[in-house]
C-alpha cells in the first residue's frame, strides 16, 4: 500500500504495472540506486494508483507514470526522464533526455518494450 499522503508529501510517485516482469527488474534496480529512498513507489495493484495519479487503470496500465511532488504526471519515457532528476547522478540521463530528438525516440523504445516484454492481458 501507499504510504498514506502525508508521509509521500514532498515526495515523487512511481506507479508501475506488478504483473510486469520487466518492470519488477527496474523496480529492484531502481530501490538499489535510489538509496535516500527518496521516490514512493507504488504498483499498479494498489487501489490509490488511480487516485494520485489521477488517470483510470486502463491508462495506467499502458505505461509507468511518476506523480511529481507538485502533482504533475508523467507517462512512459517522459515520466523516465523526470524520475532521473530525483536520483544521484540521474542529472545526466535526465540532461540526455532533454536533446531534442531523443524523448521521441525513448518513446518509441519505451512502447516497443511494452508491448514485447509486458504483460499479456485479456
Amino acid at each position: 500500500m501507499l504510504a498514506r499522503p502525508h508521509r509521500a508529501a514532498g515526495r515523487p510517485i512511481l506507479i508501475y504495472d506488478d504483473q510486469c516482469a520487466f518492470c519488477r527488474r527496474w523496480v529492484r534496480r531502481l530501490k538499489r540506486w535510489d538509496r535516500a529512498d527518496v521516490i514512493v513507489l507504488l504498483p499498479l495493484a494498489d487501489p490509490e494508483a488511480p487516485l494520485v495519479a489521477r488517470r483510470d487503470t486502463a491508462a495506467l496500465r499502458r505505461a509507468a507514470h511518476l506523480v511529481r511532488p507538485d502533482g504533475t504526471v508523467f507517462a512512459g519515457a517522459a515520466a523516465a526522464r523526470e524520475l532521473f532528476g530525483f536520483l544521484p547522478l540521474g542529472w545526466i540521463l535526465r540532461a540526455a533526455m532533454r536533446i531534442p530528438g531523443v524523448l521521441p525516440v525513448a518513446e518509441m523504445v519505451y512502447a516497443w518494450i511494452a508491448r514485447t516484454w509486458g504483460p499479456v492481458r485479456p
